[in-house]
């Protein structure tokens, strides 16, 4: 079986819906759908009677956009009696505090850096609250997959999406309907379970920083960064206050659980006031940046 670096006794598969606008990088997303499932460590199996799923109610935009709800197949009745996002993440702190999941042993993972640096971040600041510890590090799969791949030899990869590539790899079935949080998470898990086995290595390899320096450099913006997400994921790097920092397999210590490894402060202080403020970012981009204003980043 595969190796995990740092003395975990479980991994919280996660993955979060948020509303959107089709062919509109520029929009205000919230959290729809908050998911976790559990793989125990040790046994290398997926706790199937432990698992959090909960809907979530969204406040700046309440009203599906139809393509949001094509997409996922969320319908607006779901969200219309959900909890606000608060209130599920409270619920889920209970859930891990019910469960035993004790901070520092435990580590998060995700498809990719999404989830965290950009969904859950932003989610955060809307609300008015800081990035808690334990999203703050994390397992991004596609980039231990990435490694994985230069180990055990590349193949021509025909699935769309990262979950997708990953499944097709191993030849795994992928099963329930796609972009659904939790069908999401497990197959997540299972790929997690199929990589363990093969021999992978999984290990912290990502945390969020308040600090770049290619972030002093000026930024470049496309004219169609809106309808572009490649480009406007340029903007979000600028715009958010955390930015991703890749991680080597060792680099990362319990020792270094929740703190900046530029500011070697806490939530409690980073990422709480914009370190690097895109002035000339917004001085440049005569348009309103609608999301970052939405948040309150100027």
């Amino acid at each position: 079986m595969g190796n995990i670096r740092c003395p975990f006794t479980h991994l919280l598969i996660l993955d979060f819906e948020t509303t959107s606008e089709e062919a509109n990088c520029d929009y205000p997303f919230e959290v729809i759908q908050f998911s976790v499932v559990v793989l125990d460590v040790k046994t290398n199996t997926i706790l199937e009677n432990v698992s959090f799923n909960k809907y979530v109610r969204p406040v700046i935009n309440p009203i599906l956009s139809k393509h949001c709800a094509d997409f996922t197949g969320i319908a607006q009745e779901s969200l219309d009696s959900a909890a606000t996002f608060r209130e599920v993440y409270n619920q889920f702190v209970n859930w891990l505090n019910t469960n035993g999941f004790a901070e520092r042993q435990f580590a998060v993972v995700c498809d990719s850096r999404q989830d965290m640096w950009r969904i859950a971040q932003y989610q955060f600041k809307l609300i008015n609250a800081t990035l808690p510890s334990f999203f703050r590090q994390y397992v991004s799969l596609w980039r231990a997959f990435e490694a994985e791949q230069d180990r055990s030899g590349r193949k021509e990869l025909l699935e769309k999406t990262y979950i997708g590539k990953m499944a097709e790899y191993y030849g795994l079935d992928t099963t329930g309907r796609a972009h659904d949080s939790l069908n999401d998470c497990k197959t997540i898990a299972t790929i997690v379970q199929k990589m363990l086995a093969t021999g992978a290595t999984i290990h912290i390899n990502e945390v969020l920083v308040c600090s770049a320096v290619w972030r002093k450099r000026p930024a470049e913006i496309a004219p169609n960064w809106r309808e572009d997400f490649r480009e406007a994921g340029r903007i979000y790097e600028r715009v958010m206050p955390l930015v991703v920092k890749p991680l080597r397999n060792g680099e990362y210590t319990t020792r270094d659980y929740g703190l900046c490894k530029y500011c070697k402060t806490g939530p409690e202080v980073c990422g709480k006031k914009h370190r690097q403020y895109p002035k000339e970012l917004y001085e440049q981009e005569r348009r309103t940046i609608v999301y970052a204003r939405t948040a309150g980043y100027y």
